[in-house]
């Protein structure tokens, strides 16, 4: 593949943060501040909506790579400064044989782009528009590429989101679900068990002990617990295997 190609994809999973020289403003021309202040706030807050939508970038693997013919990059800008960006390789068959999915948000500050990727540090990116193209540059990129995306049609943002229902066979119950991510990207997936009404219990604590007690019994489960990143672990036995759980995010 083309360090471009390699490049772009780092910067999509990295967390370092960079800087950016900008040009100083006298600060003791008060009118001077001012105005250049308000003009840059002005200019953040038009990209912010020039950005909104989806953009696609399209890299041609190298005459001689002999896996890959080309990797789709989209980046989707939503109005809640939430986004996502999905890469696609395709083989010289033309099948996506490896993709990235990676949930972000982003902002303009100060004429900088800025996109976060999860727990890491934010990306800055000097950009500009061009006619219907968004033209991106990191420093990061150590072989100082520019990348040019353009803008794509406005997909049907009706789908998006997670839509389920429940089936019987048998005994159990599966909860099915289709996820639409993006406009364009989605998954399946489903969960299966045995009794569809809610366990109510009540619960204390204990030292590091936690302590959930039936509603409708006087019947106790007792577990350790430790919270990590952002994760709630539990264990039957002090310093035993634990079993981690992770929050549901709400669409």
């Amino acid at each position: 593949m083309k360090k471009s190609l390699f490049m772009l994809l780092m910067l999509a999973v990295a967390g370092m943060t960079m800087s950016c020289e900008k040009d100083v403003i006298d600060p003791t021309n008060e009118n001077e501040a001012n105005n250049s202040t308000n003009a840059v706030k002005d200019a953040d807050a038009t990209a912010m909506k020039e950005l909104l939508g989806s953009w696609e970038y399209v890299a041609v693997a190298d005459k001689d790579d002999q896996f890959y013919s080309h990797t789709d990059y989209v980046f989707y800008f939503w109005e809640d400064c939430n986004g996502y960006l999905t890469i696609d390789a395709y083989d010289k068959s033309n099948l996506i044989n490896s993709t990235t999915r990676n949930s972000l948000t982003y902002w303009v500050d100060n004429e900088i782009l800025y996109i976060k990727y999860g727990n890491s540090s934010p990306i800055e990116w000097e950009y500009r528009f061009q006619d219907n193209t968004l033209i991106m540059r990191s420093d990061m990129d150590e072989y100082n590429n520019t990348y040019v995306f353009t803008k794509a049609e406005d997909g049907d943002m009706r789908f998006v989101g997670d839509w389920s229902t429940t089936r019987k066979d048998g005994d159990r119950y599966y909860d099915e679900h289709i996820k639409f991510v993006t406009p364009k990207d989605g998954f399946t997936y489903y969960s299966g068990y045995d009794n569809p009404n809610p366990q109510w219990f009540k619960y204390t604590f204990d030292g590091d002990m936690l302590i959930m007690t039936n509603i409708d019994s006087t019947t106790s489960t007792k577990k350790y617990y430790r919270f990590e990143d952002g994760k709630l672990y539990l264990s039957d036995e002090n310093g035993g295997i634990e079993t981690y759980y992770s929050t549901i995010k709400k669409e």
